[in-house]
């Protein structure tokens, strides 16, 4: 999904872990959706398949229940996919937080990081590098590189480790990759 706030701010849907997007889900269905996992849990076969097709089935539920929700970064408004064609727009009130559907966990989220590098960038790309930092970790946001965008490789690659580091040593990562040239240069998963 893909659509423009009335502020003009673009909301994308395009990637996982997004901290604007959230979902919400009616009272009348909490306790089904909670004895459906009791069931799940309490009378799923002894077998790995059964057990991932008790899963399956309470994944599918989850996706029914629940409706999508987007919170503008910009302004704050909310918008309610309800399975209709059109989004339901919300606006706060005075003091708008604009952070509501950031994990509960808060900056002990773990997220991700991704760094790449092109030497040769293609016509529509900007810079020759770029980094996101997709973590909840206020204390580290803009003491990098502001935009995210490299004209070197040595500084995104510093950058890139010292982020990792300091992510790591807090226990607020689960994912990172380095990439130039479409080559992996380091890659680095929690483990499960």
């Amino acid at each position: 999904m893909n659509f423009r706030c009335e502020c003009g701010q673009r909301i994308h849907d395009t990637t996982d872990y997004l901290s604007y997007k959230g979902y919400l889900m009616s009272d009348q269905d909490q306790f089904d959706l909670l004895d459906k996992i009791d069931d799940a849990i309490e009378k799923s076969g002894p077998s790995s398949t059964d057990k991932e097709e008790a899963a399956m089935r309470i994944r599918s539920l989850i996706s029914t229940l629940f409706k999508t929700v987007y919170q503008c970064s910009n302004c704050g408004n909310f918008f309610i996919d309800n399975n209709h064609p059109s989004l339901e727009m919300f606006r706060g009130a005075n003091q708008v937080n604009k952070n509501l559907l950031v994990s509960a966990l808060g900056d002990k989220w773990r997220g991700f990081i991704y760094a790449e590098w092109k030497d040769k960038i293609p016509d529509w790309q900007t810079s020759n590098g770029t980094l996101f930092n997709e973590t909840n970790s206020s204390s580290l946001t803009g003491q990098l590189d502001g935009n995210g965008k490299y004209s070197d490789w040595e500084t995104l690659e510093q950058d890139y480790y010292q982020l990792f580091n300091e992510l790591k040593n807090k226990n607020v990562i689960r994912y990172s990759q380095l990439k130039k040239n479409y080559t992996v240069i380091h890659s680095w998963s929690l483990q499960k």
